[in-house]
């Protein structure tokens, strides 16, 4: 069996792909993704709550809101250590060209 890292990860690489699959849009004869942040960050709470309401700890509303709270708190450590990654390596968050719609 494989450990919860490896995992994690693997869940993590479908679901940006699946992101970045179902954001392809053709703009003058080139392929782009199109990234819509807000939409995307829409259906991943709404993907998220789907996952988490059927877990064990969440059959009541004290353990709704204690694992809500500490995804919220996971999240906000990893943007932290997203943001300080790039800072030290110079990087991007994620390599892309913004593009306006006209």
């Amino acid at each position: 069996m494989e450990s919860k890292e490896e995992y994690q990860g693997r869940v993590a690489s479908a679901v940006l792909k699946a992101i970045a699959d179902t954001s392809l849009v053709d703009i003058d004869g080139t392929t782009t993704a199109y990234i819509r942040s807000a939409e995307v960050c829409d259906a991943l709470i709404t993907a998220l709550a789907v996952i988490m309401e059927g877990a064990p700890q969440c059959r009541t509303r004290k353990g709704m809101r204690a694992m809500s709270e500490a995804a919220g708190r996971n999240l906000l450590t990893m943007m932290r250590e997203m943001e300080k990654l790039r800072a030290e390596t110079g990087a991007s968050a994620f390599n892309a060209t913004v593009i306006y719609p006209s």
